[in-house]
C-alpha cells in the first residue's frame, strides 16, 4: 500500500509518531474506484472520510431541482462531508469521483478510536476542519466580492485541469453563474 502522499499531507499538518502512522495504516482501506462513482449520496450518513491519492472529485447538492456544485478535490486532498461524518447525520450532499481514482477510506469508528489513542489525531482533525471552514468562508466572500471572471481565474489557479474533469455546466454552477455567462467568459479569455 503506497501511503507516502497521505503521510506527507498529515505530517505537513502536525508531526506524526511512528505508532500513529502504524495505527492509521491498520485502519485505512485502499480503494480503486471508477469514474463517476458516488462516494456519498444525499440522505445517507457519511460512514467514511477519504484521502484522494490519485483522481478528481466534486461535491454537489440539489437546490430546487438544479445541481449546485459546491466543492472540488484534487489528488492529495482529504475528502469528507464534515457534518455528516463527524455528527453521523444524513448528508445533504453528493460526492462523486470525476476520474478513475485511488483512495484511502477510514471509517467513523476508526477515527474515534484514533482520537482516543493519539493526541496528534485531535490536532490534525482541528486543522482539517479549520481548513474546510476557511475554504467555505472564502467561497462566500468570493461570491460576494469577486467578479465571475475573477472567480474563474481563481478556480483555474487552484485546479488547473478542472475543465478536463467536469463539464462547463458544473464549472458555471460552482462559479454561481449561468452556463451562458460562463461561455462568454471562456470566449473572452481565449481572445486574450
Amino acid at each position: 500500500m503506497k501511503t507516502e502522499k497521505l503521510f506527507s499531507v498529515l505530517s505537513s499538518i502536525h508531526p506524526i509518531s511512528s505508532d500513529f502512522r502504524k495505527a492509521v495504516e491498520r485502519v485505512i482501506t485502499p480503494l480503486s474506484l471508477p469514474r463517476y462513482h458516488l462516494l456519498l449520496e444525499a440522505t445517507r450518513i457519511a460512514e467514511c472520510a477519504y484521502f484522494l491519492d490519485e483522481g478528481f472529485a466534486m461535491a454537489y447538492t440539489f437546490v430546487k431541482g438544479k445541481k449546485q456544485v459546491d466543492w472540488f478535490w484534487n489528488s492529495g486532498q482529504i475528502m469528507v462531508s464534515a457534518r455528516s461524518f463527524f455528527e453521523q447525520v444524513p448528508s445533504q450532499e453528493f460526492i462523486q469521483l470525476r476520474t478513475s481514482s485511488e483512495l484511502f477510506c477510514v471509517t467513523h469508528d476508526s477515527v474515534l478510536h484514533l482520537f482516543q489513542t493519539f493526541p496528534e489525531a485531535h490536532f490534525i482533525y482541528r486543522v482539517i476542519m479549520n481548513q474546510y471552514y476557511e475554504h467555505s468562508r472564502e467561497r462566500t466572500r468570493d461570491l460576494q466580492h469577486l467578479t465571475a471572471v475573477e472567480r474563474y481565474e481563481k478556480l483555474i489557479r487552484y485546479f488547473p485541469d478542472v475543465e478536463q474533469h467536469v463539464t462547463q455546466k458544473h464549472i458555471a454552477s460552482y462559479l454561481g453563474i449561468a452556463p451562458q455567462s460562463f461561455s462568454r467568459i471562456k470566449r473572452h479569455n481565449t481572445r486574450r
